[in-house]
């Protein structure tokens, strides 16, 4: 079906959904700037009602109004212009620049506040073109666009999300991304990869405690708060946006490996080549296996939508497709979204409204390790064909065909000279690495809904009451087949994961609103009561025992190795209140506080009290600045708060749900020589276990010059986080050898500057800058008995990690690296290709001659220092240029990765003990500082140039309104430290809070190009 009957009949039939009838109107006119040039898309409504319009491309408008009413006239970046009905019907409106947006509404918890009148730190950004970059979800869109908020690419899979942190890492053992609210409903951090950016009007992001105590024990972490869009009195506008792009994976230059290019360095440092090195040379085949798993891919969007609305009754409805193949083999992620709102006065004193936005999402993944499939060999085939079959030892190997995978020791014991020798140039006995990837099927479903039915009845003109039932529901089927040939075990290893989970999620929320203004005071307030509740059920199924790939079922299984089921659920039931106050909208007061109660916590310390307060002073409402040339705006503000973090994550779904308890789980036991059924405990009771507290001031200064030409924020915070969760030794005559308790205390303490730019501002020509910085400082206060506590990842390659007090949560911990080990002494440095030594000579710290454990120390941390965005934004006539340079300084990464790409566990690649001297000052590179890489990186972000189509010749297509093409990259520059050696600095591996900063390959850092279309009509 064409586009054209595609938008024809979706507008038919939005049409007959939200028909309304119009009133004649009775007042017109034009709007226009000091220029005389109409301002399109101008707001006009009537005070005190519900009817509004937006003017035409001429600037005209029409709308019902009567003698006596007032009208009011809005535009971005324009004063804001009242005018009463007269006995004229038709008005010519100028509208005059303005100097500050400071009457900006900004969303806060439970309501809205004047961005005057603002005095606790909280960042607003509006949607205005974060739709045209191309990327599958909404929170990878907001990178550099908020001071104070972290958000790395740490998964770079098609749809996966990046890792959000505000105001840096508080927590060890509790959650650490911000909470997440949707047109004031409490949502998972997993809708943010629901979320069609076209539907979205705005994001606050509320960062001190005075602004998220509102939300009290789930305010430490930060809230995002995010708007959609409504429809406005008028004609039903209906909008098509498209887009579709191609990614490209970023490479690693000190990954590449050349069969050719070892052997040119091997006989220049030897003077001739190994019998292993011409074999690879005549085996033909040099490839990077980077070009074979980064494939890049396409990413393409739909979104069709519909607003609009009579006098009485606004709606919305939108929908988005979104397929995005991710740049990694074998990866794909597929979302499809709807979006309806609708809201409806009844009366002066009753109005209700309702949204529901049902998603489902479908992800193919990448099932592999990109470390494990770029550690093979460059002469290394996918499959065999002619040539390489003829190297396949047929004494092992009899059935090897071509078409089949090759694997490395097929190509062992080749009689090189055709004189009974043999010659082997296998590193390791794994299959095939693309067999890893295309044997396997992992795949994720999900269905996500969420929804919110309102009411509000109008007590008085100043007084109302507001009653809330929302809901969010989420399916997620997880299937993982292996199949026969994805593993060296073959059929051995074939198996079959089946996993759902289903989560509901309601809430009830009843709440007044109190609103006056008299003389000079400007009272706002508000109290109310909520109660929510999780029900989590979970099932999964293993089954193996599978000799081909024909019938991947559980039945089709010989066992089930196992089978598991869980339920849980969660409460929580809350009071809040706050109290916005201002006189002559130069002194500002708000408090606030919360009471929450929460099933999860020890019935000792089940409810928790999360006040907050702050102050500010409107400077250049004073009569000594009103008229200053130069200072257009200057408020001081102060605020402190208390907020708590109520979500565990110990790594067992069972104890975060009932932390306090003393669980047991199901085990067997032999009784009488016979297997029965048992329960083992699982943990330590606590009953006093509680909230953790965060702590926080954050004195703050807004600004602005010239006619807030220079105008921005500058924010310091301190914050401190303490009563922290976490798991402590205790004696082992428990059976245990920790419990989970609270103690702890962690600083995160830093600057913000957020400063915008008019450098140029004409009817034909304009040009902003704006400048976001963001430095942070983490510090283990106190760890209790865990001080100094030293950890590993991987008991294979035991890297270190220490939390010490006084130093960042998780710091590197190893010794100092003091030379390289020559090839010379190396037992065989040209083989495996692009080998390196594993050993290194370090540093004697202590001076006594010796290299022990008292010469190990802090070898950096994973926290960045800065963070930073530069975003110029420029208009010529019709045509409008963006750029945004991005920036993250101070972090580093342990880059395990080099361990198995440079073969350093490889036995060719160990000293020979026969002629290397000083042996007892060489350590493993994995315990050095040899792998732990500045992570700072300097980024394109997001480029964008667009023309919007002239209002005459739309007028002419009696179609469009608006229409706008465009194109757009992501990430077109990505500078690194010249030590970092993989792909994407920003990909942490999982792990934990004590050891955070484990980079294992990881997916890669890509780059986009894309083109646009939006349309309006």
């Amino acid at each position: 079906m064409k586009l054209r009957i595609k938008l024809t009949l979706f507008a038919l039939f939005s049409l007959q959904l939200f028909s309304y009838a119009q009133e004649q109107p009775v007042v017109s006119g034009t709007v226009s700037d000091g220029s005389n040039v109409p301002i399109p898309g101008a707001n006009v409504i009537v005070v005190g009602t519900n009817r509004g319009v937006y003017t035409n491309f001429d600037g005209k408008f029409t709308i019902n109004a009567v003698k006596g009413e007032v009208l009011q006239f809005s535009y971005v970046g324009y004063q804001t212009k009242n005018i009463t009905i007269s006995d004229n019907t038709t008005y010519s409106i100028v509208l005059e620049e303005s100097a500050s947006e400071l009457d900006e509404v900004v969303i806060i918890g439970y309501g809205t506040q004047k961005k005057s009148h603002l005095t606790g730190a909280i960042s607003k950004v509006v949607n205005e073109d974060l739709d045209q970059i191309a990327v599958s979800r909404v929170d990878d869109a907001l990178v550099g666009q908020v001071s104070g908020v972290n958000i790395q690419a740490t998964e770079g899979e098609a749809g996966s999300a990046p890792t959000i942190r505000v105001r840096g890492t508080a927590s060890i053992s509790g959650a650490l991304s911000p909470l997440i609210v949707v047109d004031g409903q409490v949502v998972g951090n997993d809708y943010l990869g629901a979320l069609d950016m076209n539907s979205i009007e705005s994001f606050e992001v509320l960062k001190d405690a005075a602004s998220t105590a509102i939300y009290g024990s789930r305010g430490s972490r930060g809230v995002i708060m995010i708007t959609t869009k409504m429809g406005k009195e008028g004609k039903t506008r209906f909008t098509y946006n498209t887009y579709t792009g191609y990614k490209r994976a970023r490479q690693s230059d000190a990954y590449y490996f050349s069969v050719n290019e070892s052997a040119q360095a091997e006989l220049v440092a030897t003077g001739s080549l190994s019998d292993r090195t011409k074999y690879k040379q005549q085996i033909g085949i040099d490839e990077d296996w980077q070009d074979i798993i980064f494939t890049g891919g396409i990413i393409t969007s739909h979104s069709i939508g519909a607003r609009g609305g009579s006098k009485n009754t606004k709606f919305s409805i939108s929908g988005n497709y979104t397929h995005d193949e991710g740049v990694l083999l074998k990866d794909d992620f597929k979302k499809y979204n709807l979006t309806l709102k609708i809201d409806t006065k009844v009366s002066d004193l009753f109005s209700f409204g309702a949204n529901i936005t049902p998603t489902f999402t479908y992800k193919d993944r990448f099932d592999g390790s990109t470390h494990d499939i770029l550690r093979q060999a460059p002469w290394l085939p996918i499959y065999h064909d002619a040539n390489t079959i003829q190297y396949v030892n047929r004494d092992v190997y009899p059935d090897v065909q071509i078409g089949d995978y090759a694997v490395q020791r097929h190509f062992d014991d080749y009689d090189l000279y055709g004189n009974g020798s043999s010659v082997s140039i296998s590193s390791t006995s794994n299959t095939n690495p693309a067999a890893k990837i295309l044997e396997r099927d992992r795949t994720e479903d999900r269905f996500k809904v969420y929804g919110t039915v309102y009411g509000q009845f109008n007590i008085t003109k100043d007084l109302s009451f507001k009653t809330v039932f929302s809901g969010d529901f989420q399916n997620a089927k997880n299937r993982r087949w292996q199949g026969v040939q994805a593993s060296r075990n073959g059929a051995a290893a074939a198996q079959l994961d089946i996993s759902s989970q289903n989560v509901l999620h309601l809430t009830t929320q009843n709440y007044l609103t109190f609103n006056k203004m008299f003389n000079n005071h400007e009272v706002t307030a508000v109290a109310g009561v909520s109660s929510e509740t999780w029900d989590t059920e979970y099932e999964s199924v293993r089954g193996t025992g599978y000799d081909s790939d024909l019938l991947q079922t559980i039945t089709a299984a010989t066992t089930i190795s196992l089978a598991q089921s869980e339920e849980y659920e969660k409460r929580l039931f809350s009071l809040f209140g706050r109290l916005n106050y201002a006189y002559k909208d130069k002194y500002l007061l708000s408090l606030s506080l919360r009471r929450d109660g929460n099933s999860a916590l020890g019935p000792n310390n089940k409810y928790g009290f999360f006040p907050a307060a702050s102050v500010g002073w409107n400077v250049a409402r004073e009569n000594f600045l009103r008229n200053s040339d130069v200072i257009s705006n200057l408020k001081f503000r102060f605020s402190y708060g208390i907020t708590g973090n109520e979500s565990f994550n110990t790594g067992s779904s069972l104890i975060d749900n009932y932390p306090y308890l003393a669980l047991l789980e199901p085990s067997t036991a032999v009784v009488g020589g016979s297997l029965v059924s048992a329960f083992n405990p699982v943990n330590i009771a606590n009953p006093d276990l509680q909230w953790e507290r965060t702590k926080e001031i954050n004195p703050g200064v807004d600004f602005g010059f010239f006619g807030n030409r220079i105008a921005g924020s500058f924010e310091y915070y301190n914050k401190e986080s303490d009563k922290l969760i976490l798991y402590n030794p205790v004696s082992t005559t428990t059976g245990f050898s920790n419990a989970l308790v609270n103690l702890g205390e962690v600083r995160n303490e830093g600057y913000e500057l957020e400063l915008t730019t008019r450098n140029i501002i004409s009817s034909d020509f304009s040009w902003s800058t704006t400048i976001i910085g963001s430095k942070n400082k983490n510090t283990l206060v106190d760890f209790a008995d865990s001080d100094g506590q030293i950890l590993s990842v991987d008991s294979k390659r035991a890297a270190e990690w220490i939390n010490l007090e006084g130093e960042p949560i998780s710091s590197f911990y190893g010794w100092v690296v003091d030379e390289e080990i020559s090839p010379e002494h190396i037992l065989y440095p040209y083989h495996p290709v692009g080998a390196q030594a594993s050993g290194v000579y370090v540093k004697d710290l202590n001076g006594d001659g010796l290299i022990d454990n008292d010469d190990r120390t802090i070898l950096g941390n994973p926290y960045p220092d800065l963070l930073w965005s530069v975003t110029n934004d420029v208009k010529i006539g019709n045509f409008d240029f963006s750029f945004m340079f991005q920036g993250s300084h101070g972090a580093q990464v342990r880059n395990m990765a080099d361990q198995y790409l440079f073969n350093h566990f490889n036995s060719t690649q160990q000293y020979d003990p026969a002629t290397t001297p000083n042996q007892g000052f060489i350590r493993e590179k994995i315990f050095t500082n040899s792998i732990i890489q500045d992570a700072s990186y300097v980024a394109l972000r997001n480029v964008n140039i667009g023309y919007n189509f002239p209002r005459d010749f739309l007028k002419r297509t009696k179609v469009f309104t608006r229409a706008r093409i465009y194109a757009s990259g992501q990430n077109l520059m990505y500078l690194t430290e010249d030590d970092y050696t993989g792909f994407n600095p920003e990909s942490i591996r999982r792990t934990s809070a004590t050891t955070y900063g484990y980079q294992l390959g990881g997916s890669p850092i890509f780059s986009t190009i894309s083109l646009g279309l939006n349309l309006e009509f």
